[in-house]
């Protein structure tokens, strides 16, 4: 008793709404080839479908890997896109499905939701043609918004559906072999394109895929919705166009007020599908009526060439009262197959969006938005715009720049038919960390303040010293460690960076010096410590030695004094002719002492840095 009270009430504030030009109805289901209760519910389910008109009410399905043994084929082809969707909805028991989005129906109850969604008309029109080249097909859609959405904010997705799948026998544990609309793949994803709709808008989106040779490729065919953001309504849904489209441009006139006035509209017939040649009839009619509205078409109302177009002539007199009208043009051709598509007519008002780029938090008259907003208001009246700066997310940082009508952080506005739109841009900028492994050590970064920079700044960043004294030991620098598109990993104690996103750099230093390097294959027959060359030096020096055993080695470097100031090297070695350097760029100048000891042996020889 819940689940159908919940299903009139939403039917009822459905109801309510007054949208625009055609709709395709769509219903999106979740079944399983290991489903026993979906092979009960989907025979009736399909057969409602089936019995409706296509260009009316269209279908999609996504597969499950549950229950067990979750062995499903058309989900196992592509989880992705199934487990997308399906958590889209939180979907997690099934039989289940969505219609247009947002009812979660049942079967005994979908002629009612047919019923009561068929005559409310989309705020979008979708136009979808594909070509084909070789093994690929590219999907064409537009996107034309006849009219002011309280969210704009809406994603465009694009099914690639196989009509009709038939198995020779049962592919799951439910004996269903007739498996129809199944969706084979979402374009670009299944969480669809973002894009903002605006009123009057023309969006173009494109797509290819390859053609599968498992497919029936007769049956496969695009699917195209565009879903709210925010409620999960799916606004519209269209097929592959199969005789004619119309669109509109302007997309709405905003006049005065109390004194006679007019507004044109060009009404298009953009596209046909091959071979269409039957000629459109358009009419227009006004919502809500008022016989101060009039329309025509001053140069006829037969469009049949195509593409082509006619003008709408709309005229107001001073008598009608401020508000949204809506004319709507029905296009109608020989065999009797209607469009319908709708203009606004907007007296003593006007559409004003304001929105961010990129897409940001923003308060209009103290009320904080996130993402585009579309507002209806009316002529004349003040408004307040701020756009909030700083916004920081985690490593990545917004600055706002200025208003597109040039005006400042906070602002008002008096509303105008001239100026639609108000966007607030800001910079982007990304944090860029630099750190030492192990911490602590007194070493000096430079280039990189652990700060926010401009994207694409170009940093110039450099660590020294390389060799440090720390705790009484020798820490020698090894490579940086970087995280983050653009970074450096490397063993250059200094390099260059574009700031393209936020980016961590780890210097990690060690008490060996990986400098270390075995020249030649001979095996010596004694130990053995040259002199270092050059000598004197500055602030570099090479160190060449023999070992005559394998066994624990250690070099060390001390200054006149006695005192510990580096180890060159501490672990095992092989027999092997070995060579290594010394840094002394952090140490005065003066005499020191190298000193090797392996095994038995030990030596130490006298060197000069001259600074």
């Amino acid at each position: 008793m819940k689940k159908t009270l919940l299903v009139l009430l939403l039917i009822f504030i459905i109801s309510a709404e007054a949208f625009s030009g055609d709709r395709m109805m769509l219903i999106e289901f979740y079944t399983s080839s290991t489903c026993g209760p979906c092979a009960s519910n989907n025979p009736a389910l399909i057969a409602f479908i089936k019995s409706k008109d296509p260009s009316v009410l269209a279908a999609i399905s996504f597969h499950m890997n549950w229950p067990a043994p979750g062995n499903d084929p058309m989900y196992l082809y592509n989880p992705t896109d199934n487990t997308t969707r399906r958590n889209y909805y939180g979907i997690n028991s099934i039989p289940q499905g969505r219609y247009d989005g947002i009812i979660n129906y049942s079967t005994g109850a979908l002629q009612g939701i047919f019923d009561s969604r068929k005559d409310i008309l989309s705020p979008v029109t979708i136009i979808v043609r594909d070509s084909t080249f070789g093994d690929s097909v590219a999907v064409k859609t537009w996107i034309y918004c006849e009219t002011m959405l309280e969210n704009p904010n809406v994603s465009v997705l694009i099914g690639i559906n196989e009509d009709s799948i038939q198995y020779s026998s049962p592919p799951g544990s439910n004996g269903e072999t007739f498996f129809p609309w199944v969706m084979r793949k979402m374009l670009p994803s299944g969480s669809g394109t973002p894009v903002i709709l605006n009123p009057g808008q023309l969006k173009y989106f494109e797509y290819k895929y390859r053609i599968d040779p498992i497919w029936n490729n007769n049956v496969v065919t695009p699917l195209v919705y565009v879903q709210d953001n925010g409620t999960k309504e799916v606004l519209n849904a269209g097929k592959l166009l199969k005789d004619f489209a119309m669109i509109a441009n302007p997309g709405y006139k905003s006049v005065n007020q109390g004194t006679a006035s007019s507004g044109t509209y060009k009404i298009k017939i953009p596209f046909v599908a091959a071979g269409y040649n039957s000629p459109v009839t358009l009419t227009a009619a006004v919502e809500p009526v008022n016989a101060g509205i009039t329309t025509s078409f001053p140069n006829g109302n037969l469009i049949s060439s195509f593409p082509d177009s006619l003008t709408l002539q709309v005229n107001s007199s001073a008598s009608v009262p401020a508000g949204l009208y809506k004319i709507i043009v029905t296009g109608t051709n020989g065999n009797g197959k209607s469009h319908k598509v709708a203009v606004d007519y907007l007296v003593g008002k006007s559409y004003i969006t304001v929105q961010t780029q990129p897409s940001l938090a923003f308060l209009v008259d103290n009320v904080n938005y996130n993402g585009a907003k579309t507002f209806n208001w009316d002529l004349g009246t003040n408004h307040t715009l701020k756009a909030t700066s700083p916004q920081t997310f985690g490593a990545t940082r917004y600055i706002f720049i200025n208003w597109s009508n040039g005006g400042d952080t906070t602002q008002t506005i008096t509303t105008s038919s001239s100026i639609p739109e108000y966007t607030a841009f800001y910079k982007t900028q990304f944090r860029v960390m630099t750190s030492v492994n192990p911490s602590g050590l007194p070493v000096t970064i430079s280039g990189s303040g652990n700060t926010f920079y401009d994207s694409l700044t170009n940093l110039n960043i450099s660590i020294a010293p390389l060799q440090v004294q720390y705790n009484n030991k020798t820490y020698f620098f090894k490579r940086w460690v970087g995280s983050g598109a653009g970074s450096y990993t490397g063993t250059n104690s200094s390099f260059s960076l574009n700031v393209l996103n936020p980016i961590n750099e780890i210097a990690v230093y060690d008490t060996i010096d990986v400098g270390i390097n075995q020249i030649g294959s001979e095996i010596p027959d004694k130990y053995v410590i040259y002199q270092n060359y050059p000598n004197p030096f500055n602030p570099e020096t090479k160190i060449k030695f023999d070992i005559a055993q394998i066994g624990f080695t250690n070099i060390k470097v001390f200054d006149i004094l006695g005192r510990e100031v580096a180890v060159l090297f501490a672990g095992e070695l092989a027999p092997g002719k070995y060579e290594t350097s010394f840094n002394a760029a952090g140490l005065n100048s003066g005499v020191y002492f190298y000193r090797i000891q392996s095994g038995s042996y030990t030596e130490v020889k006298r060197m000069l840095l001259v600074k």
